[in-house]
């Protein structure tokens, strides 16, 4: 088995220290020689970890084949002092591969004790806002100005493993090592990306609000809901999302929310529909303790979907109708629900704001 030991020359602009303290987090990335837990093997773990004020990084290497429970058994003892570990998918590879490949060996390898950061999970739920192909890894590491030496996949290197495994080349080890490390490595700083799921999350300053008038593209006034934020951490990456009747744009640590306007009449619908009356010539509805006032012919009994009263008014979307008095619908079917923006004020629109985020993101 071949050790390596070094210093990991980076910086991480997040604070991890949320998850624990920075000198009990252990990153780590395994390399296979394939997707079978059961059939394939472990021929590489590394590590990245904090010590001396610095990050280090560390890799265990499988000579051969039989050397797999050695790697496995090196990383279950530099482990012990840990309490969170931080990967990249690795709730669906790396963890289930490791621990089912320590069994075989009877190794006692538990990972359950700590703490485990996927940073994948948290951000995948923002694929639909950061307008990349795809959030595997290198991606992620090229849209934050990352430049990888490493130009090969895990997949590729398997062929490159058993070669060396074969012919004890040692100038195959290289390429072996300089993925898995900057895998470990790198992985450190795509974790600053989780500020975006952080902003999505809740974790902002409201800076400003306000109702803008604006021109569309007809020329007509429109009305607009214009929110600030403040972050609490920098964006590594930009935000910039559209569509029909949302704007987001974030850099750095500030992020701007459109939320277009509805300037029209829309339906509020009363509770106990049975205590009112319709009025079909008027198109509303009232309640039958001032029903003495219209003529029984005027009136019928009011149904659960005639049961309303037309306001006009601005009207911007309702994400949770339990915070507020009036919600306002097109129809009683619609799905779709609204407040008045009259009714949004500086006690509520944080709150407001937050819902949005996270049904944004969901």
């Amino acid at each position: 088995m071949l050790v390596i030991k070094d210093e990991a020359g980076i910086n991480i602009n997040y604070p991890i220290e949320r998850f624990c303290d920075k000198e009990k987090i252990l990153y780590f990335d395994i390399e296979t020689t394939g997707l079978s837990r059961k059939y394939c093997s472990i021929y590489l773990i590394g590590v990245m970890y904090f010590e001396n004020d610095q990050w280090m990084y560390a890799q265990w290497f499988a000579d051969n084949y039989n050397d797999e429970a050695n790697v496995i058994m090196a990383f279950q003892k530099f482990i012990q002092d840990y309490e969170c570990l931080i990967h990249f998918n690795g709730n669906s590879f790396d963890i289930p591969f490791v621990k089912e490949r320590a069994e075989k060996y009877n190794i006692d390898l538990d990972l359950d004790r700590l703490k485990s950061i996927d940073i994948y999970k948290d951000i995948s739920s923002l694929k639909n806002l950061l307008n990349l192909p795809n959030l595997k890894q290198k991606t992620l590491e090229e849209a934050i100005g990352l430049d990888r030496k490493d130009p090969f996949t895990g997949g590729e290197l398997v062929e490159v493993y058993k070669e060396y495994v074969r012919t004890k080349d040692e100038k195959l080890i290289f390429p072996l090592l300089l993925h898995n490390r900057e895998d470990v490595l790198y992985m450190g700083k795509i974790t600053e990306l989780l500020a975006l799921s952080d902003l999505f999350n809740g974790n902002f300053k409201l800076d400003s609000w306000k109702i803008k008038n604006y021109k569309d593209i007809n020329d007509e006034s429109k009305n607009e809901l214009v929110i600030t934020l403040e972050t609490n951490q920098e964006l590594p990456l930009g935000v910039s999302y559209n569509d029909d009747n949302t704007s987001i744009i974030s850099r750095e640590k500030k992020c701007q929310i459109k939320i277009k306007a509805l300037d029209g009449s829309l339906k509020l619908f009363f509770e106990n529909y049975k205590d009112y009356y319709y009025l079909p010539s008027e198109d509303k509805a009232i309640h039958k303790s001032v029903s003495q006032f219209v003529d029984k012919e005027h009136r019928i009994q009011a149904k659960a979907s005639t049961c309303y009263e037309i306001v006009n008014d601005i009207f911007v979307p309702c994400l949770d109708e339990s915070n507020y008095k009036y919600i306002f619908k097109n129809d009683y079917s619609s799905k779709k629900k609204y407040l008045r923006i009259s009714d949004l004020n500086d006690d509520n629109i944080e709150s407001y704001v937050e819902i949005f985020l996270k049904q944004l993101s969901n």
